[in-house]
């Protein structure tokens, strides 16, 4: 009866202090088949419940975070003053309890103001494109991983990316001055990942309806201006470049577009001026420009040795820009130039014997400098000639239209400019806009072979019959 006796109190306290806890079921089954061990039976079961509880129980309080066990936020919105904003929870990295946000959604007043139904359903959107709803966030949470600055990018791609390692020096101080002036000090101190297609299509609206200003050390305003489309389309690029391909493959907008602006070209009749208002090497160098249709660039970069001028040819192989030297803007500027022989007799006055160095120089053996000659030498020229103002690429757009005025053979168009398409040479071309060259043309095409050349409108004879009724 003790046994037995033992063994109920031993099954009711098991009941009582563990449930259906399988392994201490193992133990009352233990306890009940060999009865005449009750005593040492009840105290391996006494340890084996107490070790039991000491490891369910943390589980059993403390479960894991799972987007299975949440039924997804759509968020709470509320009125702060003239705007909607949405309420939500985020999970962070390291914290247990999620941290409640606000964002703004819209105005609440005015004329463009939402509707609180249009407010919640812009809300649950926004939240939507948070992804705070998604397992990939609740991931990131529980197992964070470093966190990546743009500005931390930056750096990165300043010492290992292709862009600045094997970049040329002008297109690398055009990034770096775009990175400076607007796109660091909008996203460097932001996480990576936050650079959205949403957030980047924001900044360049913004950037659309700035206005920016330009001034002295000394403080003092030069100038106002506005980002043309094609510097923001370029500054979007350069964001496109630090976040990588795999980040914006999938983004779809587009900057709206904005009249093209016709680049400007100089006559025949303009260039003629300019070079006859000229003298010594700048009369030399505009000649060349129009001659040959080479990027100022290129003509700074000349050599003597470049120059073969008893076959009236010249061999462009580098270019020089802001004093550094370089090889030519693309694969197709390294180039063979044919030129007219008046062309290769003045530049054979120019060099006077000369037979090294530099074409064209400044007076201290230095490159001469492009920004320089415009501002001090082509700008002022123009305005003294009453010639619209143009720069040094203004004569590459004059050869090409003079090459196509005398229907040059569009291969030799292509080799002589540079381009590796005639497509791109198309863009060049100015004959549309040569009055002269359209009506002598339509002089050509006119249907002068069809009336023939002494017909009348009323036909053949009435020339005849005039002239037979005046005499009578």
């Amino acid at each position: 009866m003790a046994a037995k006796s033992s063994s109920q109190d031993n099954t009711g306290a098991g009941d009582h202090g563990v449930g259906a806890n399988p392994d201490r079921a193992d133990v009352r089954v233990s306890s009940a088949v060999r009865p005449e061990k009750s005593t040492q039976s009840t105290a391996l079961q006494s340890q084996a419940v107490t070790i039991n509880v000491l490891a369910v129980a943390p589980d059993q309080r403390r479960k894991a975070k799972s987007m299975s066990r949440r039924s997804g936020q759509k968020g709470q919105v509320v009125r702060k003053g003239s705007m909607w904003h949405v309420r939500f929870y985020v999970d962070v990295p390291g914290q247990e309890k999620r941290q409640r946000k606000s964002l703004p959604i819209g105005p609440a007043v005015g004329k463009e103001k939402l509707t609180k139904p249009e407010a919640i359903r812009k809300g649950a959107e926004a939240i939507g494109k948070m992804g705070v709803n998604t397992t990939e966030h609740l991931r990131s949470a529980v197992t964070p991983t470093p966190v990546v600055t743009f500005g931390q990018r930056v750096g990165w791609c300043r010492k290992y990316h292709q862009a600045w390692l094997d970049g040329k020096p002008h297109p690398i101080r055009t990034m770096e001055s775009a990175l400076t002036k607007h796109i660091l000090p909008r996203f460097g101190s932001l996480p990576l990942d936050a650079i959205t297609e949403t957030s980047v299509q924001e900044f360049a609206a913004e950037l659309k309806q700035a206005t920016f200003e330009r001034r002295r050390k000394n403080g003092t305003l030069i100038k106002t201006y506005k980002l043309s489309r094609k510097s923001i389309l370029n500054i979007i690029d350069i964001i496109k470049l630090i976040v990588g391909r795999k980040v914006w493959a999938p983004w779809d907008w587009k900057l709206p577009k904005a009249p093209r602006p016709r680049q400007r070209y100089f006559t025949q009749t303009e260039i003629q001026s300019i070079v006859n208002a000229t003298q010594g090497q700048n009369r030399v160098l505009f000649a060349l420009l129009a001659g040959t249709g080479m990027r100022i660039s290129e003509a700074a970069g000349l050599r003597l040795d470049d120059l073969d001028l008893t076959n009236c040819v010249i061999y462009v192989r580098r270019g020089i820009v802001e004093g550094v030297e370089q090889s030519t803007k693309t694969e197709n500027g390294e180039r063979i130039i044919d030129i007219d022989p008046e062309l290769a007799d003045l530049l054979r006055q120019h060099l006077a014997g000369r037979t090294s160095g530099r074409v064209f120089q400044a007076s201290n053996g230095a490159p001469i400098h492009a920004g320089n000659l415009r501002k001090r030498v082509l700008h002022p020229l123009l305005q003294k000639l009453g010639i619209p103002r143009g720069g040094f690429h203004a004569c590459r757009h004059a050869r090409v239209t003079i090459l196509r005025k005398n229907r040059t053979p569009p291969e030799l168009q292509t080799k002589w400019i540079g381009h590796s398409s005639l497509r791109t040479t198309d863009g060049y071309d100015h004959t549309g806009e040569e009055v002269e060259y359209r009506q002598r043309n339509a002089r050509k095409a006119g249907l002068g072979f069809v009336i023939g050349p002494n017909v009348g409108p009323n036909g053949p004879n009435s020339g005849e019959k005039a002239a037979n009724e005046n005499a009578a």
